[in-house]
Parts: structure tokens; sequence; C-alpha cells
């Protein structure tokens, strides 16, 4: 079992906990990606922690992938949907780069406070923009530590360091626009939510 989930696998039980603490800002990336969702959309929820995201989102597309390296985090998820009677979304316990999810076989990928957690951020762009059909759309919302103000980098950093988070990347606007870009796509729209430690909402659309 890696760090990463093991820590995530210890958050589970207080994830649930801290959802007022986002709740804003994750209902604004909430409409504004319902607006980019079609019935007959097949859509992979990447880094879909206790499953959230997917199940506010199932009844407006045909099916959801949601996977996550927890496990605790997928079982969540599961009785989250169970509860909710919602039995259009497939939880798994695996990683982007698992072999059963083919190229060209989604019409959206979503990547909701997972980017600035990876150990290699372009390599997971560049998987997405396989798995995506062509003209798909990749939909993310980034925590852009690098924005924040030196007082708020300073607490972020000892925090890191006392391992209460894993490590993460001081990512600025420009960096995920840049990366995105780079990777073969179109940006069609961002948004920069909340305030402080703010996240960017950008999607962005396979050439």
């Amino acid at each position: 079992m890696s760090k990463s989930e093991k820590f995530w696998d210890k958050r589970a039980t207080e994830y649930n906990k801290d959802e007022k603490n986002w709740e804003e800002t994750f209902n604004k990336a909430l409409e504004n990606t319902k607006k980019h969702l079609k019935e007959n959309d097949i859509v992979m929820d990447y880094g879909c922690g206790s499953g959230i995201l997917a199940i506010r989102l199932a009844k407006f597309v045909k099916e959801i992938h949601a996977l996550d390296i927890s496990s605790k985090m997928i079982e969540s998820g599961k009785q989250r949907a169970r509860g909710n009677k919602i039995e259009n979304i497939s939880f798994a316990q695996t990683t982007i780069f698992d072999e059963k999810y083919k190229r060209e076989s989604f019409d959206v990928v979503l990547a909701f406070n997972i980017l600035h957690l990876l150990e290699d951020s372009p390599k997971a762009v560049q998987r997405i923009n396989e798995l995506l059909k062509s003209g798909g759309l990749f939909i993310s919302e980034t925590a852009s530590l690098g924005e924040a103000k030196s007082f708020l980098n300073f607490i972020i950093s000892i925090i890191i360091k006392m391992r209460i988070l894993p490590k993460v990347n001081k990512l600025k606007f420009a960096d995920l626009e840049n990366m995105i870009a780079q990777h073969g796509f179109q940006i069609i729209e961002t948004e920069v939510l909340g305030e402080g430690i703010s996240t960017y909402f950008v999607v962005a659309k396979k050439l």
C-alpha cells in the first residue's frame, strides 16, 4: 500500500465531515460542470474520493466510472450510491492508468481536487487526453496553491512537513492552463473559485 493510499484511507471518515467547509466552492463548480454534460455521456470521475461529485451528477449522464486509490473512499462512495438508489455509477479502487480503461472511450473526464496532489500531473493529463473521444471534455477543479499569499504558503509548508497533508504541487493558474494546453486541449472556460487558497475551474476540449 502506497503512502498516498494510506493517507486517504485514514482521511475517508473525516473527509465526509469536512464537506461543509468547501460546500460553496464545490456547488459553484458543480453548476458549472452540469452545463457541459449530456444525457448520453459516458463520464470518468478521476480521484472520486467518497463519490460526492459522481452522485450529484449521475442523473445528468448515462454512466459514470468513479475511481480512487483509497479502498475506504471507494467503499464510502458505494454506500452513498446505494443510499441514494443510484445505479449508473461504477466504483473502482484503481488508477487512471489501469488498462481496462480503453483509449477514446469517454465523453467527459472529471478531475476535481487531484492534479495538485499527483507526482506527475502532466502524465495524468496526457492519459486523460488518450481516454477522451475526439472533442471530449476535460473538466477540472484544482487547488492553486501557487497563488496563495506568502503567509498561507508558509502554513501549507508546515502542514505538509507535519504530514497532515501529503506532498502537494504549488500550481499557479498559468501553470494549469499551460499544462492542459500542452497536452492536446483547447481551454474553453475558466473561473477562479473561493478565497484565500483559491481553486481554478477549467473546462478544456480535446483537439
